[in-house]
C-alpha cells in the first residue's frame, strides 16, 4: 500500500503575482515537460486556462516534474512578498536594480534574479525556509472508512454546499472545487474570493485614488486512499466548513471526519535509534540538534541545543525525558558530499513542519520516519 507522503506543494496564488510574460520565461526552460503534459507555451503570454493547469501541477506535481522547476516554484512562492524583496535588495542590490522595471512586483523581480543568479535566491530561501510552517490540518474518518472518487458531480455538490459558507465567510458565494489524481489519493484546489479590500493607490500620473478589490484565493486539500484528509484554510472556521463538506460528500457523513495529528515527538523517548528508522542511505546521517521541552505541570521551558542532543539526554539518564512534554525538535541530516545539511523543524503543538522539507533526503526521511503519524498509520494498515 502506498504511504501518505509529506506533500510537496506550493500556493498557486503566487502565479498571479507575477506578470504572465515573466512567468513564461521560467516555464520555457522546462518546455519538454509541459509539452508531455499537453500544455502549450506558444505565444508571448499565458492564458487564464494555462494558469489553472499550472496551479494543479504546483499543488500535486507528477513524479516526472523536473526538480529544478519545483525548487524554483517553492522559492518564488516564498519570495513573492515585500519581506522577500527587501532581503533580495540586501543580498543582490545591483541585480535588483538591473532587472527591475516599472510595474514589477516582488515576484517578477525574484524570478528575473533567479534566471540570472540562482545562488542569490537560494541564500534568501535558506534563511526564510526554517521559519515557514506547513500548517495543514489533519482529519481521520476512523478505521475501515474510505473516500468515494471525487468525480465532477461530487465536486459540484461540494461547491453547492460551500456557496452558503463562502457567502458568510467571504461575502461571496463564488467557489470552485477541482480534484486531481495523486499518487496515493486525490489533491483538491478550492478556489474562492476573499473579503473585499480597499487600497489607496498612486496612478501613473502620481494622483491618489482608492480601489476596491476582491482577491482570488486557493485553499488546498489532500485526500488519501487510506482515508486521512489534509486541509488548508486561513482560519479554523474555514477549515471546519471544509471538514464538514468533505466528510459529507466523500465519506457519506458530515460528522465522520475527526481532527487528527500528523506529527509526534514521542519516539525521541526511545533513544537515538528513532532517527534511523527511515531507511536512509548510509551516506546520510540524521542528528537531533535542538529540542524544546516544558516541564510537566509547570510553564518552565528547557531548550537543549548542541551537535547531538542525545549526548546530553543520555548524560541525564534514561528517565530524564519523563518529566517533560516534548514541544519542538530540529533534525539535521548530514549528507556526504554536500556542504549544507538539510534541516527540519517538527512542531506537534501546532501540527507543522518547517525547514528544508523539499530537499530529497529530508523529504524521504519525513515520509518514513516514526515522527510522521500518517506514515506510521499507513504501515499499520499495510500489515493488517
Amino acid at each position: 500500500m502506498a504511504k501518505p507522503k509529506i506533500k510537496r506543494f506550493g500556493n498557486p496564488d503566487f502565479l498571479r503575482k507575477i506578470k504572465p510574460e515573466s512567468l513564461l520565461k521560467l516555464l520555457l526552460k522546462f518546455d519538454p515537460f509541459f509539452k508531455a503534459r499537453g500544455i502549450s507555451l506558444k505565444g508571448s503570454t499565458l492564458k487564464p486556462a494555462q494558469l489553472d493547469q499550472l496551479a494543479a501541477l504546483i499543488v500535486s506535481p507528477p513524479s516526472t516534474c523536473p526538480g529544478p522547476l519545483l525548487d524554483a516554484v517553492d522559492m518564488l512562492d516564498m519570495l513573492a512578498s515585500t519581506a522577500g524583496l527587501d532581503e533580495l535588495r540586501m543580498v543582490a542590490g545591483d541585480l535588483v536594480r538591473k532587472v527591475q522595471e516599472t510595474g514589477d512586483t516582488a515576484g517578477d523581480i525574484a524570478l528575473k534574479v533567479w534566471l540570472i543568479d540562482r545562488h542569490a535566491i537560494e541564500q534568501i530561501y535558506t534563511k526564510f525556509s526554517i521559519d515557514r510552517g506547513r500548517t495543514m490540518k489533519c482529519y481521520s474518518p476512523g478505521k475501515d472508512h474510505r473516500p468515494v472518487a471525487p468525480v465532477r458531480a461530487v465536486c459540484r455538490a461540494m461547491e453547492k454546499d460551500l456557496e452558503f459558507d463562502c457567502s458568510d465567510l467571504f461575502d461571496t458565494p463564488a467557489c470552485e472545487v477541482m480534484a486531481f489524481d495523486d499518487d496515493d489519493g486525490h489533491a483538491f484546489l478550492i478556489r474562492h474570493g476573499e473579503h473585499v479590500k480597499r487600497f489607496e493607490i498612486l496612478d501613473d500620473d502620481n494622483k491618489r485614488d482608492t480601489k476596491a478589490l476582491r482577491l482570488l484565493k486557493h485553499d488546498v486539500a489532500f485526500v488519501y486512499n487510506s482515508g486521512e484528509v489534509l486541509l488548508s484554510g486561513r482560519s479554523e472556521e474555514v477549515k471546519e466548513s471544509y471538514r464538514q463538506v468533505f466528510s459529507k460528500h466523500l465519506f457519506g457523513d458530515p460528522k465522520l471526519l475527526k481532527p487528527s495529528k500528523r506529527f509526534t515527538l514521542d519516539p525521541i523517548r526511545r533513544g537515538r535509534d528513532c532517527l534511523c528508522g527511515a531507511n536512509l542511505d548510509m551516506a546520510a546521517v540524521p542528528l537531533l540538534r535542538e529540542l524544546h521541552m516544558r516541564r510537566r505541570g509547570t510553564s518552565r521551558m528547557v531548550i537543549l541545543r548542541c551537535d547531538d542532543v542525545f549526548d546530553e539526554i543520555e548524560e541525564h539518564g534514561s528517565d530524564y525525558l519523563r518529566a517533560f512534554n516534548l514541544l519542538r525538535a530540529r533534525v539535521s541530516i548530514r549528507v556526504d558530499g554536500e556542504r549544507k545539511s538539510p534541516s527540519v523543524l517538527i512542531s506537534p503543538e501546532d501540527d507543522a513542519i518547517r525547514g528544508d522539507i523539499h530537499h530529497p533526503v529530508a523529504k524521504h526521511w519525513l515520509d518514513h520516519c516514526p515522527f510522521n503519524l500518517l506514515s506510521v498509520h499507513a504501515q499499520a494498515l499495510a500489515n493488517n
